[in-house]
């Protein structure tokens, strides 16, 4: 059956997979999650494609793993390509069994913004890569507080950028997952930073960062932060490591 057209086709797509493990089933979900990486990372349309693993966000538990939570974050070179992954037998192997070993197995899709500012490592010696800390921003904006609550957002991109522990800041807004439809009133931040350690104690203590936090009540229902590690090791397109 011959694909839809949606509105953004020829665009790249963000997707992000947020996968609860049930009790139990923690082995037998990581083990059939696990292969979907090289096998998907060698997908001649997927731009990047990583596998990462539930910690905490606080000093006492950042590297307590949650073997019952874990996200996938994904980058394909369109909303047509993506659909064509979907189909592929190894993501209907998982489909067939993340009905048993899932409590919920959330799907979204997204448009990033891409902005003329990039991170630059202004800091000493790099640190050891197992040490990346991911974070995850989920932002649910008021009604009528779109405007206000993108450009406020829209400038910690830049700012970030400039800060020695950041390997990765991404922005994205959310997509309508039939139409591809913009929907401003979800935002989310893709964060990578050299430790948890510059993310927790120097990035969240920034003033411009304390500011929107601050203000964020006014133009926000909520702001939901969670904290990831990579599983095992990157792959690039190849499927070779890097």
């Amino acid at each position: 059956m011959q694909n839809a057209n949606y509105i953004g086709d020829n665009k790249e797509l963000v997707v992000l997979s947020l996968n609860h493990i049930r009790e139990g089933s923690e082995e037998k979900a990581k083990e059939v999650m696990k292969k979907l990486v090289p096998l998907t990372n060698r997908e001649p349309s997927c731009f990047f494609y990583q596998m990462h693993v539930n910690v905490g966000t606080e000093d006492n538990n950042y590297m307590v793993e949650n073997q019952r939570f874990y996200m996938f974050y994904e980058i394909w070179r369109s909303r047509a390509d993506w659909d064509k992954h979907m189909e592929m037998p190894y993501l209907q192997e998982w489909k067939s069994i993340a009905g048993d070993v899932c409590e919920s197995w959330q799907l979204y899709i997204w448009e990033r913004v891409k902005l003329p500012t990039c991170p630059i490592f202004r800091g000493g010696d790099l640190v050891d890569p197992k040490d990346k800390y991911t974070l995850l921003a989920l932002v649910d904006v008021k009604e009528d507080c779109e405007d206000r609550a993108w450009k406020e957002m829209l400038a910690l991109v830049p700012y970030t950028h400039t800060e020695p522990g950041c390997i990765s800041y991404e922005m994205h807004i959310n997509l309508d997952m039939d139409n591809m439809t913009v929907n401003p009133r979800k935002i989310m931040f893709y964060e990578n930073w050299y430790d948890y350690r510059v993310w927790k104690h120097e990035h969240m203590k920034a003033d411009y960062l304390v500011r929107w936090f601050d203000m964020s009540p006014q133009v926000t229902h909520k702001i939901e932060l969670t904290g990831w590690k990579l599983v095992d090791h990157e792959l690039t397109a190849t499927g070779k490591e890097k």
